[in-house]
């Protein structure tokens, strides 16, 4: 592996330490317990995509390709497995916190799975131990902007699921989430699938509006509740 592509596994860590700075000296927390337990699950969630990669590998032994195919990996085995592993931790341990009371909360733990999960994730992307790297337009690119998108879909997710816990039906909110994350993930990987460089950018202006969409009202929705 080039050092070029070495270089982009230090985004996520990275990525980990800025944001958590920024929450010490912005907001003066003491306590970073909970995140770190968010990082942790995140990095052990990455186990069900690597079972998923490995059955559907062992069942097609990599030929994708046909279109049904190749949108049935990128779309479930990819994106669904990718974010029903961060959906676990974040619905099922931090959903149940008493300081979990709505998006914002929901973003942040969703954020740090998401930085947790793309920090092993891209690593076994880079070696090649799970995708299908010789089918990528650009893999250099891929790697580098995975972390950040990974944000993105994280966001999407703790949003809505956010919106569940302030809701008597959290079933419809939760699943929401994870939806619209998967897609979100289907979108971005099948870009560097197809070398559709209008997807991409598609998909660079459509994450950047979505996610400060959704962090922006999560951040309101907090304000409001303290009134």
């Amino acid at each position: 592996m080039s050092i070029v592509n070495l270089l982009s596994l230090a985004i996520s860590p990275a990525l980990i330490v800025i944001t958590i700075l920024y929450l010490k000296f912005k907001f003066s927390i003491k306590s970073f317990v909970n995140i770190r337990n968010a990082i942790l699950l995140g990095m052990i969630s990455v186990i069900i995509l690597y079972i998923a990669n490995y059955l559907i590998e062992l069942r097609w032994d990599g030929n994708y390709k046909n279109m049904r195919r190749m949108a049935f990996f990128v779309f479930v085995v990819i994106a669904f497995s990718s974010e029903f592993a961060k959906f676990i931790p974040l619905k099922f341990s931090f959903f149940k916190l008493k300081n979990f009371s709505g998006p914002l909360e929901g973003v942040i733990y969703s954020i740090y799975i998401g930085l947790g999960f793309s920090m092993v994730t891209s690593v076994l992307y880079a070696f090649g131990i799970i995708g299908s790297t010789d089918k990528f337009h650009n893999f250099t690119l891929f790697l580098y902007t995975f972390p950040i998108a990974n944000l993105v879909f994280a966001i999407s997710m703790g949003f809505f699921v956010g919106m569940a816990k302030m809701r008597r039906n959290s079933f419809i909110d939760a699943s929401t989430g994870l939806f619209v994350a998967t897609f979100f993930h289907g979108l971005f990987y099948f870009g560097f699938i197809t070398s559709d460089i209008r997807l991409l950018i598609f998909d660079a202006v459509g994450f950047t509006i979505i996610g400060t969409t959704f962090l922006v009202k999560s951040v309101s929705i907090k304000l409001e509740d303290r009134k």
